[in-house]
């Protein structure tokens, strides 16, 4: 058993490479840029886990760093001439300047990081910003006594010395003034969740602390998700999904937000700001927003070098398959793994990728009874919807729903091959005719 069980493993690794096919030889704009600031005609963000720069007008980009570690948040300094960010060159997340040519590297900061954390837990030492004459860099520090996921805004000397807390004990995304002399921010940070249109007790809303005085204002009260202000001029501007996907508005003092942005599709990301305009990410582009003209414009920009990276590549994916059934002989195995669905022989036989398809992610496979078909899930619409194909990869799939609209569970076949019962989000029992299409409702009691 465990000799099939590694024969299994090992052939979908060799079968894994052969639907990653990219052409590695065209030059399009890239796409999947995070973390990006911006200064006049510069770009700064990070791309495959290193910092680059950018010309907004051209394109044209240079890689800075080159760790393999995980580089994050680089920010212009308000002079343009130099860019702090976070990295992990000595083994934890620390704070480092660099001049915008990648020459004069210097670490700021000396603190023990809290050490990984889930994905939803962001990231420790995260930059947010510089301090009016630049001889501070403003960074977000996991040093609160109830959370490894909480941090506080601390000033960190650029030329040496001690980190200083400011007043405000805790902190999301934020961003100082023009002037230093105000901090616009959300007390609560959520940016790495994967909630969509929350309305929940974390929903994030926008404040202004007035660090002269210490006094503190609320400037948005919504249900919905406020987060990433940023500062341009005497304008605040925030990124909200209270129309449900999340947009730039531009903050109005006692009037409703200014919407600026109307992305439909895909969710606005990570606004930040320098001195005349922002920059966000939308359908992992890059999007400058220009206050003068009231217009947002997508950046293309263009990254050469990891050649490498585009080319088809072995996957083990042993690993990360997520659902699996046996055919009705119990000659073959079908397995959903990496958002495919292979199957495999228990002696003899080929490995088969019967989805092939890499622009969406097939997940729930099952087989049906009498061995002619499998079942699963795909999101090639954009929704999960269900599908059946025949078990030897031939033919079209066959979509059997279309009105995904929340999330379903794996759904289960009839004895007779001819229904596919499943369960949703609603709490709600359906089943499938696969020849009519018609689904039934059932209320269990």
């Amino acid at each position: 058993m465990i000799k099939q069980t590694q024969k299994i493993y090992a052939a979908i690794l060799i079968a894994a490479g052969s639907f990653s096919m990219v052409n590695a030889t065209t030059q399009e704009p890239a796409r999947l840029m995070r973390f990006a600031d911006i200064h006049k005609e510069k770009v700064t963000f990070v791309y495959s886990g290193d910092i680059y720069i950018a010309n907004i007008h051209n394109g044209k980009s240079t890689r800075l760093t080159s760790h393999e570690g995980m580089e994050t948040f680089p920010k212009f300094s308000r002079d343009g001439q130099k860019i702090a960010f976070a990295a992990e060159f000595n083994g934890s997340r620390q704070v480092y300047t660099m001049s915008i040519d990648g020459t004069n590297l210097k670490q700021i900061t000396y603190y023990n990081d809290v050490g990984p954390m889930p994905p939803r837990g962001g990231y420790d030492n995260r930059v947010l910003d510089w301090s009016a004459d630049d001889r501070h860099v403003l960074v977000r520090g996991n040093r609160l006594p109830w959370g490894v996921r909480m941090g506080r805004p601390l000033m960190v000397p650029v030329d040496g010395g001690l980190a200083k807390p400011l007043a405000i004990p805790e902190t999301g995304g934020g961003m100082l003034s023009p002037d230093g002399k105000k901090y616009v921010y959300t007390p609560i940070d959520r940016e790495f969740r994967t909630w969509k249109r929350y309305r929940g007790g974390r929903a994030q809303d926008i404040w202004v602390y007035d660090l002269e005085k210490n006094t503190s204002e609320q400037l948005t009260t919504n249900r919905a998700t406020d987060n990433q202000p940023v500062w341009i001029g005497d304008n605040i501007y925030f990124l909200s999904d209270r129309d449900y996907t999340l947009n730039l508005y531009q903050y109005q003092q006692g009037n409703t937000p200014k919407k600026i942005t109307d992305h439909k599709t895909h969710d606005s990301l990570w606004a930040s700001a320098g001195p005349d305009s922002l920059v966000y990410e939308n359908d992992a582009y890059l999007w400058r927003f220009d206050p003068t003209v009231g217009k947002s414009e997508k950046l293309n920009i263009f990254i050469d070098g990891n050649p490498e990276n585009l080319l088809p590549q072995f996957k083990n994916v042993g690993e990360q398959i997520e659902s699996m059934a046996i055919s009705k002989d119990g000659k073959r195995a079908v397995f959903a793994a990496r958002g495919e669905i292979f199957t495999v022989p228990a002696e003899k036989g080929e490995i088969r990728n019967i989805s092939k398809t890499p622009a969406s992610r097939e997940i729930s496979v099952s087989w049906s009874p009498d061995g002619k078909q499998v079942a699963y899930l795909s999101d090639e619409t954009g929704e999960y919807e269900i599908y059946v194909k025949d078990q030897n990869g031939q033919g079209k799939p066959k979509q059997l729903t279309d009105n995904g609209n929340i999330w379903r569970f794996a759904p289960v076949w009839s004895p007779d091959s001819k229904k596919l019962a499943f369960s949703d989000k609603n709490q709600i029992l359906w089943v499938l005719d696969l020849r009519s299409k018609d689904l039934t409702h059932f209320q269990v009691y």
